[in-house]
This record gives structure tokens, C-alpha cells and sequence, in this order.
């Protein structure tokens, strides 16, 4: 295996986590993990989630009981995306995501700079020649 490219991966990384999406990123998934609301409705949420698949692996499963658990889940779901802690954890992963994005099409215009696209530059990173 080529070292120098290990190297220059482990470079990216570090420039990466120095950037100010990840480090929003992070600062918001911490922010999120320490208040009492959001650990509170993600922890009503997995032990739902659970039941729901404790009773779908039954041999008769309560499809009923389901459903009313599914419905629960979902109100929890809604209340969680309606938290000022977790709009703000899901903006800072949406840029921390947009980021990646152009990373990835910077490398994909590098390593493929005649791959065909779908009309958005974006997919291509710019490198095919309907971009140009």
C-alpha cells in the first residue's frame, strides 16, 4: 500500500475535524447529548422502537399494538424535530454533509474527470465535459 497516500488521507481527516462544520457539528451533537429534553425523547424513542421490534418478531405479532406503538413513535419523532437543540444538531449535519459533498467531488473530478453525469454539476464535481 502507497504510504504517502495513508499520509495524505490522515491529512484530509485532520483538516477535516478542524473545519468549522465539523467542529459545529460536534459542538451541537454534545449540546444535544447533555440536555434533559433531548435525552429524554431519544430515550422514549429507542425503548418504542424496541417493543415494536420485540412484537414483530413474534409469532403472532400484535399488529394492533404495532401500530399504536408506531403512532407513538412517531409523536415522539415530532417532538424531537420540533426541539431548538435538535433543528440546530440537524442544520450543523446537513452543512457538515454539504462539506463532504463537495470533498467527494473534488475527488471524484480528480480521479474521474470524464465519468458521465446526470446534468448536475454537482454530481460530477464539474469534471465531465457537459460541465466544462
Amino acid at each position: 500500500m502507497n504510504q504517502s497516500v495513508i499520509e495524505k488521507a490522515q491529512e484530509l481527516a485532520q483538516v477535516i475535524a478542524r473545519s468549522p462544520e465539523f467542529i459545529s457539528m460536534r459542538a451541537a451533537e454534545d449540546a444535544a447529548t447533555q440536555d434533559e429534553a433531548m435525552v429524554d425523547a431519544f430515550s422514549r424513542y429507542h425503548e418504542l422502537h424496541h417493543k415494536i421490534e420485540a412484537i414483530s418478531m413474534q409469532e403472532n405479532p400484535d399488529f394492533d399494538e404495532m401500530g399504536a406503538l408506531t403512532r407513538e413513535m412517531e409523536a415522539v419523532q415530532e417532538e424531537i424535530q420540533h426541539l431548538p437543540l435538535a433543528q440546530a444538531m440537524q442544520q450543523a449535519q446537513q452543512n457538515f454533509s454539504a462539506m463532504m459533498a463537495a470533498v467527494n467531488a473534488e475527488l471524484s473530478k480528480v480521479l474521474s474527470p470524464q465519468s458521465s453525469c446526470d446534468g448536475d454539476c454537482h454530481s460530477c464535481g464539474g469534471g465531465c465535459s457537459h460541465c466544462h
